[in-house]
């Protein structure tokens, strides 16, 4: 593939992404519904297909439908994986009659809040901001956006990422906290 190709590709999908992202995006979400946190890597894929196509030299007479009709598919197979992972979760009820397996003998001795600071002091301090307007205070998204003056589609991005990298590391902690660390 040569420069100029890559270069008009290029230009091309950002044209198509400044014309349709935000609203590919939003009706991602309202598809998805429950499953909307999926939204943003439905219209990832869809703009990644329709890049790779026009890398090796497809035209398209409307991006927009194309890319609406590939994002489509996507939010297909998001929402069945979502009812797959829903069917693999007890209900409320049900978990009220289950016995609690803890799976080490030291788990019950963990300071399950001093692991909680010592994730938190881990994040920078938007992040923290963040943790705080989202979990703790319970703000919508809308409402967190409009207190950062950015879009709350960017606030479900960023929310995204910060659920993602507490998960990366509650693990060392947890396991830090286990053996008496801290």
């Amino acid at each position: 593939m040569g420069r100029e190709s890559r270069q008009l590709a290029n230009a091309k999908l950002s044209e198509a992404y400044n014309a349709v992202g935000k609203s590919l995006a939003k009706y991602c979400r309202v598809r998805l519904g429950d499953a909307a946190d999926e939204a943003d890597d439905c219209v990832q894929e869809a703009f990644c297909v329709y890049y790779k196509r026009l890398l090796n030299g497809e035209e398209f007479q409307n991006p927009r439908a194309f890319l609406y009709r590939t994002a489509d598919i996507m939010v297909r197979r998001a929402k069945e994986e979502y009812v797959i992972k829903a069917q693999h979760t007890a209900s409320l009820e049900s978990a009220e009659n289950t016995e609690v397996f803890i799976p080490d003998e030291n788990a019950a001795d963990i300071d399950y809040d001093a692991v909680k600071e010592i994730l938190i002091s881990s994040l920078s301090e938007d992040e923290q901001l963040l943790y705080q307007q989202k979990y703790v205070e319970g703000l919508s998204l809308k409402e967190i956006g409009k207190a950062l003056d950015i879009a709350p589609a960017a606030v479900a991005n960023r929310t995204s990422r910060l659920r993602a990298k507490i998960k990366r590391l509650i693990e060392p902690v947890l396991e830090n906290e286990k053996k008496g660390g801290s």
